[in-house]
């Protein structure tokens, strides 16, 4: 391959220097993702990078020879030059900005090939990360603000057109150009210079989260170092907690920009128009036309490849809150909005803060990304929250800081300045802050079902088996529209089954003017091979869109369940949600008939061993189940899931104490699939003052569908009616 002739190999100060950073990664809390290694070429390479820590330049370098095996160059502050350090940094890739003969040496090694080269253009680290002004791409520095420097796409254009005269030099056999290039550039002839053309690829560096304080490092060196200026003592605070919090650092490689295609059209438009101009003349006019353009161009690439996370948006929504303030509710209902609408438009990739679990933020759970942020924003003084509602300090989010301060003292507006760039999530975010409470909450709902409805049709289509796979209408997840004066009532299905299993019962309630919501629990209504990979926190999931979209219609919710969905009802029953009116269960799984089921746990863990190990003799993936409504529940049962099952059944027992809301059992005497004790357990455990058993002399499991729904129907009705007579007293 051309980069294995070309590109010089890692020496030995590199190669130990490797070991040092793989060493402080060990150590560090830090996680480091890279995205688009693919876009890598062999071509000789100008990476051009935003500038936010000092550990950059080591960081990078590293990652490209873990990628290549190569070694990359780059500069760095002159200060940090000094003594046998400033010998080490050399002899492992980086340069001083004010190294004489800099330029050549580039140029020399980038038309050559016998190096890369990482540059960051703006020319120092941009703290508050302020690059956006007016629209239009601009550097806030400590002292002023101006246009993005034009000094790598300088360097990119003049190594690509001084490599194209130096061959023509040649093709010319002008000696005295030949002369000049090989003095210049230290070349020996065109067989130094690589067959490959020049390209710059843009590369993003975003940190999450951002939360500077005292940490280990900052510690240790103030114990060393009695007087430290404030400016290392600021990079100690902000870039030490980068290192050793848990921190995710993303790199991300852009879309390489191609020099001799970027210059085709200036080299016509030159050469037809003016082909008069000296070859020299020709190149600085080429170069003052272009550098600004080319500039532009992989500056915005560099900073839109910014993987966007939690902390982007809230910080962002938080600049347009109105004077009057948002209540919370509200607020986190645009920051949900926010999230789903950046991720559908798929322009850039989003960090798992804003994919895992965002549901919360409209169903009354805790989100811990969202908790953090909001946190730092009150402790800035930016964001407050009283009576419900959030107000921003507007002078204090807006006003500039001191350079060297806006990362520890208005980290808040450090995130929100990162997030300018992306005008088309910025359009989003003003537009919904605009939005009426009515307009936002209606818009929650439609998102959840659209979310709940594309989760389900996208693991359909990932496990679908002709023949085998549940009907559709079975399967999907149903919404049925009641009067928003009565409760909405969440229906729950149990362990292997589907919606389908309670739309007789789901009728029924719609039927008396409930909105009812049958959940599809994460795994099932599709095949049976999906419970391989399913979670409890997917579960929870699933019934917190269900309660989403309810509680957005109504001003009161049941939560009702079957089997493992009662067990999943006062899961959430217990996390003492705001609009949370009762909750029904019928036939609860805490505790099953057949003892093997607790074995599920141990022959799971036993099954993934003999994955890891590559063995597929001796496994036992799944056991037979003969079903009562094969229609509607699978035939095979995975250890996998029944050992989620098992974990339900422990975090259900744990949470009991917690619940309070009114409580509904429904158990069938003769249950052949759930201890019927299982009632009795949960009726003794629960804080309800309102509760009460019903049981049933039926010799079956499945009690909510035909004919064995009658008096579970009717008990049911019962409660909902007494329930109603209480609200309307109220």
């Amino acid at each position: 391959m051309q980069e294995e002739e070309t590109l010089a190999k890692a020496n030995r100060s590199f190669r130990f220097a490797g070991l040092i950073v793989s060493a402080i990664k060990k150590l560090s809390r830090s996680a480091v993702s890279v995205e688009g290694e693919e876009k890598l070429r062999a071509n000789p390479t100008l990476f051009v990078v935003n500038h936010f820590t000092r550990f950059e330049t080591g960081l990078l370098l590293h990652i490209l020879y873990k990628h290549n095996g190569q070694m990359a160059h780059s500069l760095a502050d002159n200060g940090l030059f000094k003594g046998k350090f400033g010998q080490y940094l050399e002899s492992v890739g980086a340069h001083p900005l004010n190294m004489p003969g800099r330029d050549e040496k580039m140029i020399s090694e980038l038309m050559k090939g016998s190096h890369n080269w990482v540059i960051f253009p703006e020319g120092s680290m941009i703290k508050n990360k302020k690059v956006m002004h007016d629209g239009q791409l601009q550097l806030h520095l400590e002292s002023k603000v101006i246009a993005p420097h034009t000094g790598a796409s300088v360097l990119a254009l003049k190594t690509f057109l001084m490599k194209e005269q130096y061959k023509r030099a040649i093709a010319d056999n002008n000696e005295q150009l030949i002369n000049y290039y090989q003095d210049t550039y230290d070349l020996r002839g065109p067989g130094d210079l690589s067959p490959l053309d020049l390209c710059i690829v843009p590369v993003n560096i975003t940190y999450y989260p951002l939360r500077p304080g005292k940490n280990l490092l900052s510690t240790g060196v103030q114990l060393w170092v009695k007087d430290l200026e404030p400016k290392l003592e600021e990079e100690l605070l902000v870039e030490g907690k980068i290192l050793l919090q848990e921190s995710d650092i993303s790199i991300s490689f852009g879309h390489p920009i191609d020099v001799r295609s970027f210059s085709k059209p200036y080299r016509r438009l030159f050469a037809y128009l003016l082909p008069f101009l000296p070859a020299s003349k020709k190149m600085d006019w080429m170069m003052k036309l272009m550098r600004h353009r080319l500039t532009h161009k992989f500056m915005h690439r560099v900073y839109s490849r910014l993987s966007i996370n939690m902390d982007h948006i809230v910080a962002t929504a938080l600049r347009y809150v109105p004077v009057q303030g948002l209540s919370e509710t509200n607020f986190k209902q645009i920051v949900y909005l926010a999230c789903l609408q950046i991720k559908k438009h798929n322009h850039r990739r989003v960090h798992r803060s804003i994919q895992d679990g965002i549901i919360n933020l409209v169903a009354d759970g805790v989100y811990p990304a969202y908790d953090s942020i909001m946190q730092l924003a009150i402790d800035e003084g930016v964001a407050f929250v009283k009576g419900g509602m959030v107000l921003v300090d507007h002078d204090n989010i807006q006003a500039p800081q001191p350079f060297h301060r806006m990362r520890l003292d208005n980290t808040t507006s450090v995130l929100a300045n990162e997030f300018e760039v992306m005008k088309w999530a910025v359009k989003i975010i003003k537009k919904l802050v605009k939005l009426s409470p009515e307009k936002l909450s209606l818009q929650v709902a439609d998102a959840v079902i659209e979310r709940d409805r594309s989760i389900y049709e996208n693991e359909r289509m990932r496990s679908y088996i002709k023949g085998e796979s549940k009907n559709r209408e079975v399967g999907k997840p149903q919404f049925l529209r009641g009067h928003t004066n009565k409760p909405g009532i969440v229906l729950i299905h149990g362990f292997l089954a589907s919606p389908g299993e309670l739309s007789q019962l789901a009728e029924h309630m719609n039927q008396k003017g409930y909105g009812v919501y049958i959940v599809r629990l994460a795994g099932h209504g599709t095949h049976a091979t999906e419970l391989k990979e399913v979670s409890l926190s997917g579960w929870v999931e699933s019934v917190q869109r269900g309660y989403a979209v309810l509680s957005h219609y109504h001003q009161k919710v049941v939560l009702a369940g079957f089997s493992a969905g009662a067990l999943l009802a006062l899961l959430q029953g217990a996390s003492q949600l705001q609009k949370l009116s009762a909750i029904i269960i019928i036939n609860p799984a805490l505790f099953l008939q057949q003892k093997s089921s607790k074995l599920s746990p141990m022959l799971n863990r036993w099954n993934q061993l003999l994955k890891g190990l590559s063995v597929e003799a001796g496994s036992l993936p799944y056991l037979e189940n003969e079903a009562q409504y094969p229609d509607t529940n699978y035939d095979k049962i995975y250890v996998s899931g029944l050992a989620r099952l098992i974990e339900l059944q422990e975090a259900c027992s744990e949470k009991l104490v917690q619940i309070t809301a009114p409580l509904l059992v429904i158990q069938a005497e003769g249950d052949p699939v759930v201890e019927p004790g299982s009632a009795q357990e949960i009726i003794d455990k629960v804080s309800s003052k309102q509760k009460s058993l019903e049981y049933l002399q039926l010799q079956q499991h499945v009690i909510v569908r035909d004919e064995g729904s009658v008096d579970t129907f009717y008990f049911i009705d019962k409660f909902l009616d007494k329930l109603m007579r209480t609200h309307n007293d109220n």
